[in-house]
């Protein structure tokens, strides 16, 4: 039924919860998992010009580290994941990628504070354009 899952990661612990579905389902259904974190760089004109390859480096390195959870999680199931880090906005990234996969899974609050006012929520950004299904996570309640 789902052959390739999309897995978002954003190293949040709400995002584990995402996590812990989308290989859950891969697990039952022998499935193929990518798991993507997007470094998102934000525009450009908010990072001191000087330190742009620095902040770079450290979102790449921030984004790297969310992968930690889905490597040990996967490789505690038995479920075989790549690991991708891909620059740009999360839900431009992960709508395009959509179109590869037969399902995606993410969570519905990440690491956007502030942002996802001002921006728009990524998960409602993939579940409108997302080329395949969605499932959306919640977060356990505490």
């Amino acid at each position: 039924m789902y052959g390739k899952i999309l897995i978002a990661v954003d190293g949040s612990e709400s995002n584990k919860a995402a996590v812990d579905q989308g290989l859950g389902m891969a697990k039952i259904f022998g499935s193929k998992v990518t798991a993507v974190s997007v470094a998102d760089p934000g525009p450009s004109s908010t990072v001191p010009r000087d330190s742009t390859a620095a902040y770079r480096k450290s979102v790449h390195d921030e984004s790297r580290s969310a992968l930690c959870y889905v490597k040990e999680k996967a490789e505690a199931l038995g479920v075989e994941a790549e690991l991708k880090v891909v620059e740009g906005h999360p839900s431009e990234v992960i709508v395009s990628m959509s179109a590869d996969f037969d399902l995606v899974v993410l969570a519905t609050l990440g690491k956007t504070g502030f942002r996802r006012l001002a921006l728009g929520s990524v998960a409602e950004s993939v579940i409108r354009s997302a080329k395949c299904t969605v499932v959306v996570c919640r977060p356990p309640e505490r």
